[in-house]
């Protein structure tokens, strides 16, 4: 019994060493706060700049869940660390009073939508200064973030390969989906929203959308970093065929307002 627990000790030690090494080794990477002025208003971002950054860089917008920030969810998600290794440029968009607009929104008129106007805003900033892979343009949400991630397939569904949707409903007035665009649901099986989106996944592939569907064990309504490498092999299976036309035609264009 002595040796057993001795042989559990030592493999207990190994497992918290590796965990440790994980978590403490240097980012590989330079992380940035900015600000851009959008309709008046003040916005933040935060990007994770990997160095030997390819080119074309893949690029990730990363939005956050009500009452989050963009360093709280760069702390539960570990997507930082996740850029860092693949090589990919992430973005993390800040909303206004920790929420992204996705009550009460008429899908007719997305473009009036003031967090599609800081996308607009933010997306010609990150392609006038990084070579981004225009096929290449990936969202990912946590719960209201992920929300928001789906009001966005449906305004600018041109420039986005893939999405990761994360314990987040798709907003009633939204249509059911974008065929275009390749989807990857995730929720945590003792999350209240569980049981919706996993009927929601269904209707996608009845609609004929290309969708992933993931139910998470023991998980409540928060991240799961263990499948982490999973959704990035998700998104980089997948690249836009229209790339170059949405970059001449639809992708935004930079205002001249101050950063």
């Amino acid at each position: 019994m002595k040796r057993f627990l001795i042989g559990i000790l030592f493999l207990a030690s190994i497992a918290f060493l590796a965990w440790w090494l994980l978590h403490k080794r240097p980012l590989n990477a330079d992380v940035y706060v900015h600000e851009v002025t959008v309709d008046g208003s003040v916005r933040t971002y935060r990007t994770v700049v990997p160095y030997n950054l390819a080119s074309p860089v893949p690029v990730v917008f990363a939005f956050h869940g009500i009452g989050d920030s963009t360093d709280s969810m760069a702390g539960y998600s570990q997507l930082d660390r996740l850029a860092a290794d693949a090589r990919f440029l992430l973005v993390y968009p800040a909303a206004r009073n920790s929420m992204w607009s996705t009550i009460n929104i008429d899908p007719t008129d997305l473009d009036a939508n003031p967090d599609v106007r800081f996308f607009d805003e933010l997306y010609a900033r990150v392609a006038a200064e990084h070579n981004i892979a225009a096929d290449r343009v990936y969202l990912a949400g946590m719960s209201n973030g992920a929300s928001f991630v789906y009001v966005l397939a449906t305004a600018r569904p041109k420039l986005i390969a893939a999405i990761i949707a994360h314990s987040g409903l798709r907003p009633n007035e939204l249509g059911l989906c974008d065929d275009s665009i390749s989807m990857m649901l995730l929720v945590g099986a003792d999350d209240s929203v569980a049981p919706v989106m996993e009927s929601d996944a269904e209707l996608y592939r009845n609609a004929g959308c290309a969708v992933e569907f993931i139910r998470i064990p023991r998980l409540a309504h928060e991240w799961s970093t263990r499948h982490n490498i999973d959704m990035w092999r998700f998104l980089s299976a997948h690249a836009r065929t229209n790339a170059e036309e949405a970059e001449q035609s639809d992708a935004p264009q930079p205002r001249n307002e101050a950063f």
